[in-house]
């Protein structure tokens, strides 16, 4: 075997200059501009990948844009049909007590007429007749109605009461 001298090595360097040359770039800086070899073949064999990835969040973020708006549909949809069951709550509300009222109308008008007819009646519908009328003008002044001769029967059935309430009897 031939003994390899200093100058032989420096003579297959020189002739191999840039495989050398890219062989150390891989781990030796020799200039401010790096070129890597191994980067380069990395970024070329995961760009697809990072192409993947990007395509698929921008696809994950347009799908949840599109859920967004149809949540917000959704709810637009739901705060409409409970303004709406709200409103036909109130009017269910509103003529339940313009029932009430009448209903205590007729009843305080019938009473006073069974006083005037001579009918006798006990202490308890006298004092249910006046929790009625409290109720009565509970309900109009709520619903900014004006009062009618409710007034003038409810002071008649009062009258009618006031004489007769030491009266020992059951009925008066």
């Amino acid at each position: 075997m031939d003994q390899v001298t200093f100058m032989d090595v420096i003579q297959w360097c020189t002739s191999h200059i840039v495989e050398l040359l890219l062989f150390l770039s891989v781990f030796v800086e020799i200039i401010p501009i790096k070129v890597n070899p191994v980067t380069a073949i990395l970024n070329l064999l995961f760009k697809p990948i990072r192409k993947d990835m990007n395509d698929m969040k921008t696809e994950l973020n347009n799908n949840i844009n599109s859920v967004k708006v149809e949540l917000k549909q959704e709810i637009d949809q739901i705060k409409n049909e409970q303004s709406r069951q709200s409103e036909t709550i109130k009017q269910l509300i509103e003529t339940s007590e313009m029932d009430e009222i009448s209903r205590i109308r007729w009843e305080i008008i019938e009473f006073s007429r069974s006083i005037d007819n001579g009918h006798l009646h006990t202490r308890d519908e006298y004092h249910h007749i006046k929790d009625d009328n409290r109720r009565y003008h509970f309900l109009i002044e709520k619903n900014k109605l004006t009062n009618g001769i409710i007034d003038e029967e409810v002071d008649k059935i009062n009258k009618h009461y006031e004489e007769n309430k030491d009266s020992t009897s059951v009925y008066f």
